[in-house]
């Protein structure tokens, strides 16, 4: 199990730092507050709605293909295909993760692959998603009506199925299991089918469904805008600057702020668990944990997994309260922070991105032989891929280090220009958004010299 956790997240050799890894820290972040200074420079004098307005072309040709039911159609079945992947190779296929297109499907190709592209073109989750694309299909011969109302619940629900699903890949010691991942999917299956069909699609893909709520938020930072009529007709599509839709509303409540913050905790905890730090750690807790067998193993990394998550929670509030006191305005607590909560999604997302750098650039590219005998039987149904070879060429340690270092910065420059376009529109004067600004940028910086001293663990080393 280690073992292949360390396949899918090592780099195999560590790059040799030129310069200590604290001048990296800190230079990075002297970029964000330069950042900071640059926005206040040129974008501090815009508050009120103005200050989140943004510019958006109109791209009419787009309008017959979102009108299309063919994406969908195409979406639908590209959704429907993996889903099927993962259910058959993972109870039929080879136990062994890396020969197995289960383990591909699910944890490179959707929770890597799909997430980044989200990002950056939209919500792809709308048109993949296999529940959505089975439950329409059978609605189409077999009108489904919903007998009960879905409870006011907002997305708690959603949350929960998140914190399983880390839970599930982080915490549990299975995620290398093909026919674990496989059974996953059929529970999961079953209780989004049953849902949509007993409380309606649209109510639980929207409060319940855990991945159609990631995505829809992950789909604010991309460039394509859509408006509908009140029939949910597309009636015009634009084209806008990446992360401006974070500033569009969105509903507000404790429960999507825990839910961003999950796509925060969890991403950086993947991180810890490469550290020397955490294996000195869990190593320290044996005599607690190496008793109960494979539940302590469970326990001890979902309980920091856990505490990580509260602590993420806790010092956001925190700087809230400061940003809210340094606005010196009364405002809606709730609304206020759910706003601000939504400033956080680039650095999730730059971090996605460097954290599986490995996985999307070499990890992808062993599936391509697995096309040959995907389950394992001596079958030969592509011999002209068994001899493909991985190109690590993009995957050098400095490579890598260089790559996560840009992402790690832009995202956080991204979210300090948010930030302070958020806070105009909330405190209403320049004087009063830029002092609220303070706490969060030190927020920010804290976050990048955090998440670059993660990523460094396992591929840098000090010069000696």
């Amino acid at each position: 199990m280690l073992a292949a956790h360390i396949l899918l997240h090592g780099f195999g050799q560590r790059f040799d730092l030129s310069v200590p890894l604290y001048l990296y820290l800190f230079a990075a972040g002297g970029v964000v507050f330069l950042s900071f200074v640059l926005v206040v420079l040129f974008a501090g004098d815009q508050v009120g709605g103005k200050a989140i307005e943004y510019p958006r072309r109109a791209t009419p040709w787009l309008v017959p293909i979102a009108r299309s039911p063919w994406p969908r159609v195409v979406g639908g079945s590209l959704g429907i295909i993996g889903l099927l992947t993962v259910v058959v190779a993972g109870f039929f296929g080879s136990t062994t993760a890396f020969v197995n297109p289960a383990e591909y499907v699910v944890w490179i190709f959707f929770w890597a692959l799909t997430v980044i592209l989200s990002g950056l073109v939209g919500n792809l989750w709308y048109l993949l998603n296999p529940w959505t694309a089975i439950h329409d299909a059978i609605a189409r011969f077999r009108p489904l009506r919903a007998p009960w109302r879905l409870p006011e619940v907002g997305v708690w629900p959603a949350a929960l199925i998140y914190f399983l699903f880390a839970c599930l890949e982080l915490t549990s010691g299975m995620a290398s299991r093909p026919q674990i991942v496989a059974l996953a999917a059929v529970v999961y299956t079953v209780v989004t089918l049953a849902g949509m069909v007993a409380f309606g699609r649209d109510a639980w893909l929207e409060r319940c469904e855990a991945f159609s709520v990631l995505f829809g938020i992950i789909g604010r930072f991309g460039p394509v805008e859509a408006e509908r009529d009140e029939r949910g007709r597309v009636t015009a599509v634009y084209l806008r600057p990446w992360g401006v839709g974070l500033l569009k509303p969105m509903p507000s409540g404790w429960d999507r702020v825990v839910f961003i913050i999950l796509m925060l905790s969890t991403l950086a905890f993947d991180g810890i668990l490469s550290t020397p730090a955490w294996q000195d750690f869990t190593v320290a807790l044996e005599p607690v944990w190496l008793p109960l067998g494979q539940f302590g193993f469970f326990f001890v990394r979902t309980l920091g997994l856990v505490l990580l998550t509260v602590t993420f929670w806790l010092v956001f509030v925190a700087f809230m309260e400061l940003v809210v006191y340094l606005g010196r305005r009364s405002v809606d607590m709730k609304v206020t922070v759910t706003a601000f909560a939504l400033t956080l999604v680039p650095i999730a997302l730059v971090y996605n991105f460097a954290h599986n750098y490995s996985y999307v650039t070499v990890q992808s590219q062993y599936l391509i032989p697995l096309l040959n005998d995907p389950l394992g039987k001596g079958w030969h149904l592509l011999p002209a891929v068994v001899n493909f070879k991985p190109s690590f060429a993009l995957a050098q340690a400095s490579t890598v280090w260089y790559a996560q270092i840009v992402l790690i910065v832009l995202g956080h420059v991204i979210a300090v220009y948010l930030s302070h376009l958020r806070a105009g529109e909330r405190f209403r004067t320049a004087q009063r958004a830029l002092l609220s600004q303070y706490p969060m940028l030190l927020l920010m910086v804290m976050y990048t010299m955090t998440s670059l001293w993660i990523l460094a663990q396992p591929i840098t080393q000090e010069r000696t």
